[in-house]
């Protein structure tokens, strides 16, 4: 894990405190974990492939399409890491960990910008400040905080975000 991605959530943690069950996507451990810095009870590793510090394996994009997942609302907080850009649709896993939440659950996310292309399995995507912000009030989210790597908007490595899910549905107009 890149040393700015934990400084990053360091701080986050420290300001939101972030309450289990915490459900991490994409959390085999290949160049670090930032899993010590959460609650462990209840925390729920998911990822593709199995490894160190998956606890579940499964494609994110296969899950929480019905209310009866067993994962559907489960989770006080839902964090990502330096994943989104080897999804292949990273605004609908956007929307798959909203609907892992509870209602005033915490999201916390890191995506780069301006990083290598580095296969694991595949490398898709890169995310500017607005795009994260985007793709995440589409998802439904609430209260967006989006931050670049060392606050520069020039050519960032990362951008980070954290976010709140609200009781609302997306796309729902209520009348």
């Amino acid at each position: 894990m890149r040393s700015e991605v934990r400084q990053w959530v360091t701080s986050i943690v420290q300001a939101r405190q972030p309450k289990g069950p915490i459900l991490e996507v994409g959390s085999l451990d290949i160049n670090g974990t930032l899993r010590d810095l959460f609650p462990q009870e209840g925390y729920v590793g998911l990822d593709m492939r199995d490894g160190l510090g998956v606890d579940l394996v499964a494609d994110i994009l296969a899950r929480l399409q019905k209310k009866s997942d067993p994962l559907w609302g489960k989770f006080n907080t839902a964090v990502i890491f330096e994943t989104l850009e080897h999804t292949t649709d990273p605004a609908e896993v956007l929307v798959r960990m909203w609907r892992a939440l509870r209602p005033g659950g915490l999201f916390i996310g890191s995506w780069c910008m301006a990083f290598p292309i580095h296969s694991c399995p595949g490398d898709y995507w890169r995310i500017t400040p607005d795009g994260f912000r985007h793709v995440l009030e589409a998802a439904g989210f609430k209260d967006i905080e989006v931050v670049t790597e060392g606050g520069t908007l020039a050519f960032p490595v990362g951008v980070f975000a954290t976010a709140i899910k609200d009781g609302r549905v997306p796309g729902l107009v209520e009348i």
